[in-house]
């Protein structure tokens, strides 16, 4: 960032999703960052109004990326983050994968006739739960059907909807106590404003996210089959993860860093050439009894450090102990993207460096 004749950096608050706000008040914490006021910046008959600093200002940093000298959101991060496009790039580390477009199936290749689930009376189809996801949604669960079986997929389609459908994997590896559980694996990604150099962290602080019910193919529900309730205790000091952990903790980074690897080179995830881009994100990711990981899923917009229980009192221990988490971990990660002297001791924290990829201008798709 470039300091203001006052040495001060400026802040704007235009109230886009994601984690602009929190980002604002740890720089403000900082002591030199200041508030510049936001004005309409055009009306939306169906998003509604959007906001951009006073007199289209370019400030230091804001949640809209074209009015930031460090843009928050990364350029092409649908292609991670919509369920129908990252299998793309991410196809091999996934279960497999089906997809649905204006109520058909897509016939992936000539080559492939899989292009839709087996039927019913295949081996293997009644083993586990099928999963309807909503391609472009990531709604904590929200926008997920959950059938027992092939045929009845179809019920829940919207024709003008996009989805992917997915068999839950085989002999998941439960909790001790049988409960389904998944990894939320967080990341920081940082492109140079060259445009072509990207940086990968991952936290090492990822959490387990933990069903409350034991784990059945039979049991339909969401709370069963959707693990959306993060763990408040670090996965190595977890009964049954202690010496597993380290292991899944590696294979879960380098499987990311290879997906991140190939959306940046194959041109899907793009420079701002000029200007510096970062995001923190998360991975969701699986194991089998076996030790086979899955990736289910990026969510570019995590729910991490939610403002709602800026309260306390609408805090529980479970809350307490993600708040401080998540707060944190942000923290870390704009000590990484911004430093600043007062934040030595804060960069990298628990940002664990991944690697560096370059997009070379004659990259062709992969």
């Amino acid at each position: 960032s470039v300091k203001n004749n006052r040495n001060k950096y400026l802040t704007s608050d235009c109230g886009r999703r994601g984690h602009g706000s929190r980002y604002i008040e740890l720089l403000h914490e900082r002591g030199n960052w200041k508030t510049y006021p936001t004005q309409i910046w055009y009306e939306d008959f169906v998003q509604g109004e959007y906001r951009c600093p006073l007199l289209k200002k370019v400030v230091d940093f804001c949640d809209e990326p074209e009015f930031s000298k460090i843009a928050m959101f990364l350029r092409g991060r649908e292609h991670l983050d919509e369920k129908d496009k990252v299998i793309d790039i991410a196809g091999r580390f996934m279960p497999k994968t089906y997809r649905i477009e204006n109520g058909a199936w897509v016939v992936k290749s000539e080559e492939d006739d899989e292009s839709s689930p087996p039927a019913d009376d295949d081996p293997g189809a009644l083993d586990a739960p099928w999963f309807v996801k909503e391609s472009d949604k990531n709604l904590g669960g929200a926008a997920i059907a959950i059938v027992s079986k092939p045929s009845d997929i179809m019920r829940h389609i919207d024709k003008d909807q996009n989805y992917v459908i997915q068999q839950h994997i085989s002999d998941p590896l439960l909790t001790e106590d049988g409960r389904k559980q998944h990894l939320k694996f967080y990341v920081l990604l940082i492109c140079d404003a060259d445009g072509v150099t990207w940086n990968l962290y991952a936290y090492e602080g990822a959490l387990l996210s933990i069903s409350p019910n034991p784990w059945s193919p039979a049991d339909l529900s969401h709370d069963t089959q959707v693990t959306i309730h993060r763990w408040p205790e670090p996965p190595g000091e977890i009964k049954g993860w202690e010496r597993s952990w380290p292991s899944f903790y590696e294979k879960c980074k380098n499987g990311t860093a290879e997906v991140i690897r190939r959306a940046i080179e194959s041109g899907k995830l793009k420079g701002r050439p000029g200007k510096k881009q970062f995001e923190v994100f998360s991975v969701d990711w699986m194991s089998d009894r076996a030790g086979n990981i899955f990736m289910l899923e990026f969510n570019m917009s995590p729910a991490v450090s939610q403002k709602e229980f800026d309260d306390p009192k609408r805090r529980d221990s479970r809350r307490e102990y993600l708040m401080k988490h998540d707060e944190l971990m942000l923290r870390e990660a704009l000590a990484i993207v911004m430093p600043w002297d007062g934040g030595k001791e804060e960069a990298p924290g628990q940002w664990d460096f991944a690697g560096t990829f370059t997009r070379r201008k004659d990259s062709s798709s992969i």
